[in-house]
């Protein structure tokens, strides 16, 4: 028998051409940007350079002191609502003159003395100014009032950190030299000549320089034209004096003040 001749596809060997065109070219693309492939550039949080003579580096340096400038009145707005607040007595007032009695009564209570002008201490800083003063009578004179003041007569300090540790060795040197009476007049007349917006009185007994307190309350009233604050308080046991009690309250009633007390 004669065998049959074997028949071919043109078909099946155009698309076998036409897959190894394809694979062919695809191997040249792939050799061509094979180079390409591993040129990855690394992540960068810098930001872009800009160049001086750019605009934009004009409105950015602008726009920073702007920034920094709003901070700093931010700063001066907190420091300013800032509020001192001393055992219930909570004021907005900055400067302070601090009159200490250191009559001979006070001896008792001398570390009590020391602590409480400590305490009124720890809350200022460099935005607070101040003025420490001791007072008692003469020795050969009940009614001329000795003073003992921490800065220069008439002048407030800031109270910056040195000057605080100052004004607290000066409250610690003030123990040991109590003696004489109490005039309590003519000291609170001394604090209100200070360009200070607030006087924290600190005493123990009834001023010796007047027949009645009541006298003190009405002068220092009517004389207090700057409506400077008094804040009294009275040290020990005051409880056991009514009539402390009742001239401090309406001293700084009167005043636009608290009254406190603090005992042992």
């Amino acid at each position: 028998m004669q065998r049959r001749p074997r028949e071919i596809s043109v078909f099946t060997i155009s698309a076998i051409d036409l897959f190894a065109c394809a694979m062919g070219a695809f191997i040249l693309l792939s050799i061509t940007l094979f180079q390409y492939y591993l040129k990855v550039e690394e992540p960068t949080d810098e930001p872009a350079p800009v160049a001086q003579d750019d605009p934009r580096t004009d409105e950015l340096t602008r726009a920073l002191a702007s920034s920094e400038a709003r901070v700093e009145e931010l700063k001066s707005e907190v420091e300013k609502s800032r509020r001192l607040a001393f055992l219930g007595i909570v004021t907005k007032s900055k400067s302070f003159v601090v009159l200490i009695d250191t009559s001979g009564s006070m001896e008792n209570y001398d570390r009590l003395v020391a602590r409480t002008v400590g305490e009124l201490l720890s809350q200022m800083n460099d935005a607070y100014k101040c003025q420490l003063i001791g007072f008692q009578g003469d020795a050969h004179d009940a009614l001329r009032p000795t003073l003992t003041e921490w800065q220069p007569a008439g002048s407030l300090a800031p109270m910056t950190p040195a000057n605080l540790a100052s004004a607290r060795d000066f409250a610690r040197s003030l123990i040991g030299k109590f003696r004489s009476g109490t005039p309590t007049y003519l000291a609170l007349q001394s604090a209100l000549r200070y360009p200070a917006e607030a006087v924290f009185l600190l005493t123990d007994g009834a001023p010796t320089d007047v027949d009645h307190w009541s006298t003190i309350v009405y002068n220092i009233t009517r004389e207090n034209t700057a409506k400077k604050r008094i804040f009294c308080v009275a040290i020990g046991d005051y409880r056991a004096d009514p009539a402390l009690v009742e001239f401090l309250e309406t001293l700084a009633r009167s005043n636009g003040g608290k009254f406190l007390g603090v005992s042992e």
